[in-house]
C-alpha cells in the first residue's frame, strides 16, 4: 500500500538504489529513475528489482522522466555538480525535492556564486510552494542521543563544547582532503546546526588543516548567550570498520548499526555500555520528508534553508585552507542578507 506520493530518483546506480529502497519502505510509489545512459538504466532497474519490487522505468533523459513520468517528489542523488541545475528543473517542474548534500558544489571551478544558487533554491521552493530538504541524516540522531546523555549526564541546558570524527571508506577512490571535507563536513555540521541553529563562527577562531585524506576544523560558534568550542575531522581509511562518533559537552557517543531479530537495520548510539537502539537515520528522514511533502508536518528533518546554512559553514572553513582550490578566497560567502 502507498501513501500517494511518487517519486522518481535522479542517479540510482549508487547511493541512490538505498534512496529508492528508503521511499519504498515509506509508503512512495518509485515510479522513475534518471541514468546516464540507456545501457546503465536497463543495469540499474535490475539492481532495483532485486532490492524491492520496483515496476517504474529508467530514463537517460531528465526532461522525458518529468514529462512522462510526472512525479510529485525528486530525490537527487546524481553527482555534486549537477544538484543544482537538477533540483532547479525538479522544483520549477512542480516537485518536492530532496537533494543529496551538499545542495550546491563545484570542485575546482572556483568564482561562482554558489550560495546565491542555493539561496536561489530555497527561493523557488517557496514560489512554487513545494518542499525542498537536503540529506544529512544525522540530525535524526539527536533524540536518541539526548535521550542518552540525560539519562547518564543529567538535563541537557547548554551546549559548550562540540565534537565529531567521521570517517568513510575510500573504496579504491583517491580524494583530496578538499574532497572528503565535500562529501563528510555536511554531516557534523547539520548535528552543530541542529543545537545552534542562528549560531555563527567567531571571528579570528577558525583554524583549518587539510592534509592528506583528513580535513580538521576548529572554530568557536557563538549564538546569543552561548559560545560552543567546535573541533571536526573527516577522513577516508582503506580499511576497517569507519569511525562516526559525535557528542557535546564531552559526552560522545558512536554510531553503528545492526539488524534486530527481524532482520531490520537498526542505528545504534553508544557510549561505553550504555546505548540507544532507532530506526535507520536515513528511513526517519525519508519518512519525514514524505510527510512534509504531503502536508503533514510543517517542515522537512533539514528544511533548504539550513541546507544554505550548512554550505555557507562549508565554504567558509574551505576558505580558511588557500590551498583547497585554485582560488579558495573568491569562495568566501558573502554576508547573508
Amino acid at each position: 500500500m502507498t501513501n500517494g506520493l511518487r517519486v522518481a530518483v535522479a542517479g540510482a546506480s549508487g547511493i541512490g538504489k538505498h534512496h529508492a529502497k528508503w521511499h519504498h519502505v515509506a509508503g512512495a510509489e518509485v515510479v522513475a529513475f534518471l541514468g546516464s545512459s540507456d545501457a546503465s538504466c536497463r543495469r540499474t532497474e535490475a539492481a532495483l528489482r532485486d532490492i524491492f519490487p520496483f515496476s517504474g522505468r529508467g530514463y537517460a533523459d531528465w526532461r522525458q522522466l518529468l514529462a512522462e513520468a510526472r512525479p510529485d517528489a525528486i530525490d537527487i542523488c546524481v553527482p555534486n555538480p549537477l544538484h543544482y541545475a537538477c533540483a532547479l528543473a525538479s522544483l520549477e517542474a512542480g516537485c518536492h525535492v530532496l537533494c543529496e548534500k551538499p545542495m550546491v558544489w563545484y570542485p575546482y571551478q572556483p568564482g561562482l556564486s554558489w550560495l546565491d544558487e542555493a539561496r536561489a533554491l530555497t527561493q523557488v521552493a517557496a514560489r512554487q510552494q513545494r518542499v525542498l530538504a537536503m540529506c544529512t541524516q544525522y540530525a535524526a540522531a539527536l533524540p536518541h542521543y539526548t535521550r542518552l546523555y540525560e539519562a547518564d549526564a543529567g538535563p541537557l541546558t547548554r551546549v559548550e563544547r562540540f565534537q565529531a570524527e567521521m570517517e568513510t571508506l575510500s573504496r579504491g577512490r583517491l580524494r583530496s582532503a578538499a574532497d572528503i571535507w565535500a562529501d563528510m563536513g555536511p554531516h557534523p555540521l547539520s548535528l552543530l546546526l541542529a543545537w545552534l541553529p542562528d549560531g555563527r563562527i567567531a571571528a579570528g577562531t577558525l583554524r583549518v588543516q587539510l592534509a592528506g585524506r583528513e580535513a580538521r576544523a576548529t572554530f568557536d560558534f557563538v549564538q546569543a548567550d552561548q559560545c560552543c568550542s567546535v573541533e571536526i575531522a573527516v577522513r577516508d581509511i582503506d580499511t576497517g570498520p569507519p569511525v562516526r562518533r559525535f557528542g557535546i559537552n564531552g559526552y560522545q557517543v558512536d554510531v553503528s548499526g545492526r539488524n534486530d531479530a527481524q532482520g531490520l537495520f537498526r542505528c545504534v548510539l553508544s557510549h561505553g555500555s550504555h546505548e540507544q537502539v532507532g530506526d535507520d537515520f536515513m528511513a526517519l528522514l525519508v519518512a519525514q520528508f514524505h510527510r512534509a511533502a504531503s502536508g503533514a508536518d510543517a517542515a522537512p528533518l533539514v528544511p533548504g534553508q539550513v541546507g544554505v546554512r550548512n554550505l555557507e559553514l562549508q565554504l567558509e572553513v574551505l576558505a580558511a585552507a588557500p590551498h583547497a582550490v585554485a582560488d579558495a578566497a573568491s569562495l568566501r560567502p558573502r554576508a547573508s542578507t
